[in-house]
């Protein structure tokens, strides 16, 4: 009985430390440089997410706050030294861990349905609001009609403000 590719693969979670003022200036190009070490591997990448800006404990290569990407991955088990030697050679990544755990599969389809469940503007809106937490901006001001609606006030009918019952 022959196994196929993807049944030899294994899910793995990679945490990858950047340095966040490289983050601040090149993100996109950063998911790129682990998107191609992954692919470089034959490791697939199922998904990722960006993390605020943290401050480190000691010192990392002269850098003191950095930003995380959370990966989850399918690769054989035979490659996943030969990403974590890539990423130690890298200029760009501070640090890697990865993990592998069988709970993970449940970790990252929590992650997944999140991401996926709502209609088309929420989910953007959603990740508009990651972006802008991750990149350290101000939350997008909520207007009045939504807010109300969002929390379920009922509308007032009847008289207006301005006239005395």
């Amino acid at each position: 009985m022959a196994l196929r590719f993807y049944e030899s693969q294994k899910l793995y979670e990679g945490m990858f430390l950047f340095d966040s003022n490289l983050a601040a200036k090149d993100w996109p190009g950063l998911e790129r440089h682990v998107q191609e070490i992954l692919q470089k591997h034959s490791a697939q990448l199922v998904y990722s997410e960006r993390w605020p800006d943290r401050k480190l404990c000691y010192d990392i290569k002269g850098v003191k706050k950095g930003t995380y990407l959370l990966t989850y991955f399918r690769a054989a088990p035979s490659v996943v030294n030969q990403v974590q030697r890539e990423a130690q050679l890298s200029e760009r990544i501070l640090r890697l861990l990865v993990v592998h755990d069988e709970g993970l599969e449940v970790d990252c389809q929590k992650r997944l349905n999140r991401e996926i469940s709502g209609s088309p503007e929420e989910i953007e809106e959603r990740r508009e609001r990651a972006r802008r937490e991750a990149e350290g901006l101000p939350p997008i001001p909520e207007t009045a009609v939504s807010a109300v609606e969002s929390a379920g006030v009922p509308e007032v009918v009847g008289d207006s403000p301005g006239e005395p019952a």
